[in-house]
């Protein structure tokens, strides 16, 4: 498993240039980004084929034009990061957030802080009953 929300390294490193500049961008900026910026030194096909990569794993888009194709990312950040957590939770805690953190305090001390914190935050997330049967 990669520490990068379940992308490799290099497929962070293009994601994080589609974040950072959160606009469509064609595949000549990308591809020199990755050897100007990153110093990947990239053949075309190689770019496209991480290219082609994010866009199966649903985190990029691109416009479909066949020449001028453009490229987008699909999800943010943040969106990612809780799609991940939440496949970690489901295969790792059968989707349970209480064995996640059960497993994750399991013999460490909580301040009183913490589980305020932690309260809040669970507190924050309850569903209203009446918005279920809307």
């Amino acid at each position: 498993m990669y520490p990068y929300y379940g992308l490799s390294e290099a497929e962070y490193q293009l994601m994080k240039l589609f974040w950072e500049k959160n606009t469509a961008l064609q595949f000549h900026e990308i591809l020199s980004y990755c050897n100007d910026e990153l110093h990947l030194n990239w053949a075309a096909t190689t770019a496209q084929t991480y290219l082609g990569r994010l866009i199966m794993k649903g985190v990029l888009e691109t416009d479909g034009k066949r020449y001028r194709k453009s490229y987008k990312a699909r999800l943010s950040e943040q969106d990612l990061s809780q799609k991940y957590a939440k496949q970690v939770v489901d295969e790792s805690f059968g989707g349970s957030i209480k064995n996640l953190l059960a497993s994750l305090t399991g013999g460490t001390k909580l301040t009183k802080d913490d589980v305020a914190e932690l309260k809040q935050i669970l507190d924050d997330s309850l569903s209203d009953p009446s918005d279920e049967h809307s």
